[in-house]
């Protein structure tokens, strides 16, 4: 099917297709790129918020700490027992840990515990979660992947409304350029034609002193 298209047209779905992949190489990349960043800055966030969090209940030790480290609203914290009792945590939350048991255990015992969950009580949406000890307590911070998640979103669409229109514009400059390079080939082939055309009886009686000799 495709070796009965013209040259030229078979050149500009080449190109096209090279190109395709290279946008889609390009997009991914950038999609990746900026989930990396995104993540590096919300990590970033929950460690300086885990800090403060963590000086104040150094400072207070198991009295409430108040709303320390919380000043952005999708940001939240909670203190526990390593038994699940809560001893301080954000109003925004309901008086449920943050953690499960074996969650406990992992924090108390290999010293930072990263989590994503979509199912914490009093927070829509997905959150990201940081744990580590405090002397005998655990100390949790989390914030919103909201602003994230719309960020990269946002990404998607510009990619998929930018790149078909690059695709295409790309296509429309590949079989420009196959035209203008095929034009000389094409101007050949009409003057032999041309030649044939007006010349057969030359062409005839070549072939006899070929066949003769």
């Amino acid at each position: 099917m495709v070796g009965r298209l013209p040259i030229r047209l078979r050149l500009a779905l080449a190109f096209a297709l090279a190109m395709a992949v290279v946008l889609a190489a390009l997009g991914a990349f950038l999609y990746l790129r900026l989930g990396s960043s995104l993540d590096e800055s919300v990590d970033e966030g929950l460690e300086a918020q885990a800090d403060d969090v963590a000086a104040a209940v150094a400072r207070r030790g198991e009295t409430a700490i108040g709303t320390v480290g919380v000043a952005e609203p999708e940001r939240f914290f909670q203190v526990l027992h390593p038994d699940g009792r809560i001893v301080d945590q954000t109003q925004v939350l309901r008086e449920e840990p943050l953690l499960g048991a074996d969650e406990r255990g992992r924090a108390l015992g290999g010293g930072r515990l990263r989590l994503e969950r979509s199912d914490v009580p009093g927070i829509e949406g997905r959150v990201r979660l940081l744990a580590r000890a405090e002397g005998r307590l655990l100390v949790v911070v989390g914030q919103s992947l909201d602003d994230r998640d719309e960020a990269l979103a946002d990404l998607l669409g510009d990619l998929l409304l930018i790149g078909p229109a690059a695709l295409l514009l790309a296509s429309l400059l590949g079989y420009g350029v196959a035209t203008a390079a095929l034009r000389p080939v094409e101007a050949m082939r009409s003057e032999a034609a041309a030649v044939s055309a007006a010349e057969p009886g030359r062409r005839r009686s070549s072939r006899r002193r070929v066949v003769v000799n």
